[in-house]
């Protein structure tokens, strides 16, 4: 039996490829995933994400609800949403497979 999506179900889909398919957006997942809340300089350094585009995906995760800050003195540190917290599965997925390929 076929399935057959509906325009809404395919264009949740495609905004989810988008979010975790961008290998910036996925590294700051996988960073935020494994150790917890980091400031903008430790996911920067962990990443290895020019600060430019690090800035630009962390708006963009917080304005799509993945991402949030707090600020602490000075520093503003940056942890995942529930919402975002979804995708820990498949981000440790991915680190199973990338641990066995080594």
């Amino acid at each position: 039996m076929r399935r057959t999506y509906s325009q809404a179900q395919i264009s949740k889909i495609v905004k989810t490829v988008t979010v975790i398919g961008d290998q910036y957006n996925l590294l700051i997942f996988f960073e935020l995933t494994k150790f917890g809340e980091k400031s903008f300089n430790e996911l920067k350094r962990m990443t290895q994400i020019n600060a430019v585009t690090l800035t630009r995906k962390l708006r963009f995760l917080e304005a799509e609800a993945f991402v949030q800050k707090r600020s602490l003195g000075k520093e503003i540190l940056y942890s995942l949403t529930p919402k975002a917290n979804k995708f820990k599965p498949v981000i440790e997925d991915i680190t199973t497979i990338i641990e066995q390929t080594d």
